[in-house]
């Protein structure tokens, strides 16, 4: 596994803090994992050319550039960006990016309300405020305003990914959507059928700024429409063919999924 830090000075939405630092990962081979200081993304080489899946916070917008051109791309070559779901901090650069390499944006169906912003499933500041007490709680929040979480542009133009019958075709690799609905209505998670790897997104993750416990979890209760749901998605895992989880915030796991969603279910979450 390589790994490289960097420094980049700044975003592409000029309205946020710039991200100052990411930690990047080749998980396997063609599998580039990136940990921005609050949220991950994923780069996947395809035949056809790189795969994005999430793509951060606007503050991250230049990490993500930079994260392309280490391994030898531009922006303008991404073919594809996946969202795993609708929130801010994963859909920020996402019109950004797919106006420059005029690609398509893909959702699940029931997400794409969310993505766009035609509806907002997210944490707002009434279900924050009982808990900034809580250790984490108020430095999570205040990055993600110095982010541009509130400054969000949305992609408009976005396509269901079951409207794509053959994804293997349209990405030149191929991608499993898993639907793991609870976080949001529409999460998806991604099985990376070549490479052993599922992208979980916030269906599971192993490390956030409101949480003191390190490995599999799952987010605080006020982060998720549905946390029952949440918990009962994480069922689904346990027979995916893959020995990596990459999640939406934390590092990577290095196991199987159902070990991953064992741990979490176990664990739960920190409040």
């Amino acid at each position: 596994m390589s790994q490289s830090d960097a420094v980049h000075p700044d975003a592409a939405h000029p309205g946020a803090v710039p991200n100052t630092t990411t930690r990047s990962s080749t998980v396997t081979d063609g599998v580039h994992f990136v940990q921005g200081p609050a949220v991950n993304w994923i780069i996947v080489e395809g035949e056809l050319g790189p795969i994005l899946i999430d793509t951060g916070y606007p503050g991250d917008g230049a990490a993500v550039t930079a994260t392309l051109g280490t391994l030898g791309y531009a922006v303008e070559d991404v073919q594809a960006i996946l969202l795993t779901h609708g929130h801010g901090d994963h859909i920020g650069n996402a019109a950004f990016i797919a106006g420059l390499a005029d690609c398509d944006v893909l959702a699940a169906r029931d997400e794409i309300p969310n993505v766009r912003r035609d509806v907002l499933e997210q944490v707002g500041l009434a279900d924050v405020q009982p808990h900034l007490e809580r250790p984490g709680v108020a430095t999570w929040l205040n990055h993600a305003v110095e982010a541009g979480g509130l400054e969000v542009v949305p992609p408009t133009a976005v396509m269901a990914v079951e409207a794509v019958p053959e994804l293997r075709g349209a990405l030149g690799v191929e991608i499993r959507p898993i639907p793991l609905p609870g976080h949001t209505r529409g999460h998806l998670g991604f099985l990376l059928v070549e490479h052993g790897v599922l992208v979980a997104g916030d269906a599971l993750i192993t490390a956030h700024p409101t949480s003191p416990h390190d490995g599999p979890q799952l987010l605080p209760e006020m982060f998720h429409g549905d946390l029952q749901r949440a918990r009962q998605s994480l069922t689904k895992l346990a027979g995916l063919p893959a020995s990596i989880v990459l999640p939406g915030h934390g590092p990577a796991f290095f196991g199987s999924p159902a070990q991953a969603a064992a741990e979490a279910l176990a664990f739960g979450s920190a409040f």
